[in-house]
């Protein structure tokens, strides 16, 4: 069997009550049988990635259902990602069934009813995934569900070996880094599923425009750090005219100067709240993220959030937001 993973402390189940309340708990409300209640064995280990939950699961043989009445009663959008180390899994949702072998991931929207069947002596990684956290990619999610995706290859490798790595490396991280570490396993699942189910999705104009966004975000979020990152630099970058880059941007009712911004400035105000981050300066947080000029960036923050950095690292939180 391979090493865990997650390095908080598995919780043994030797009942499928037990186990089906700790996982409604967990997760959503679910149905769950075991195909051999009188010997059920499953263990969980819960940690987080920034936004990210991730539990590690060694499970018995069962049956998980997300019926329609639960499903109905979902207050807040969510996805949940399983990442299949060992054993097998069968998704089925939207009339449409996926089995993962190790080495592969699946996604399913807990907002409609779903299905998962799991072999005896199983070992994968389930990931939820809030709705506000998958937006970039909503074009192409319902496409998704229920399908395997290839953990071995692609962006989809890269997802999943840098929430490995993260994972390991979790006790050295600081909180800013471990949100970035979650956003950026969600930008490289995302662009696995635009180009992969996005492509089934009969090349729809919208889609495929909306597609070509998402790879012009990731780029200017990958070239923040530079002080010269602006729409006219991008549009060269990328190979198309600032016009076309200004019409990609006003389907989320931006543009790219202000997204540029609004991502520096979200980076620099989670540094800011990092209580590991307290010896660093002000202006050498705005540096690292591509402002200039310590003026222009304190008044940009102020405008943006209600109060000048320094006061915002000294309360740790926005004018009613909770500290």
């Amino acid at each position: 069997m391979s090493h865990r993973l997650v390095r908080s402390a598995p919780q043994q189940f030797r009942d499928c009550a037990s186990w089906k309340e700790n996982i409604s708990n967990t997760f959503v409300p679910l149905e769950v049988s075991a195909a051999n209640p009188g010997s059920f064995r499953s263990s969980v280990a819960v940690d987080s990635l920034g936004w990210m939950q991730i539990c590690e699961m060694h499970t018995g043989a069962q049956r998980v259902r997300r019926t329609k009445h639960l499903a109905d009663r979902a207050e807040v959008s969510g996805y949940k990602v399983t990442l299949q180390l060992e054993g097998r899994s069968e998704i089925r949702q939207a009339a449409r069934t996926a089995l993962l072998m190790p080495g592969e991931w699946g996604i399913y929207d807990t907002t409609r009813p779903y299905e998962v069947d799991v072999d005896d002596d199983a070992h994968f990684l389930v990931m939820q995934v809030p709705g506000k956290q998958s937006d970039a990619w909503q074009p192409f999610m319902q496409n998704a569900v229920a399908r395997s995706f290839s953990a071995r290859q692609g962006c989809g490798r890269m997802a999943m070996d840098l929430l490995r790595v993260a994972l390991n490396e979790h006790a050295h991280l600081s909180d800013s880094a471990s949100w970035d570490a979650a956003n950026a396993v969600m930008q490289m699942m995302g662009l696995d599923i635009s180009e992969r189910a996005g492509g089934r999705a009969g090349q729809d104009p919208a889609e495929m425009r909306q597609a070509q966004l998402r790879r012009v975000q990731q780029y200017l979020i990958e070239n923040l750090h530079d002080p010269d990152l602006s729409p006219a630099t991008a549009a060269v970058a990328l190979r198309v005219s600032r016009r076309y880059l200004y019409n990609l941007f006003a389907q989320a009712a931006t543009t790219p100067a202000d997204f540029i911004l609004s991502a520096r400035l979200e980076r620099c105000r989670h540094m800011l709240g990092d209580a590991a981050q307290t010896a660093r300066q002000i202006g050498d947080i705005a540096f690292r993220h591509g402002f200039s000029d310590a003026a222009r960036f304190s008044h940009a923050f102020r405008n943006r959030y209600g109060v000048s950095p320094s006061e915002y690292r000294r309360k740790g939180s926005m004018p009613g937001e909770s500290a």
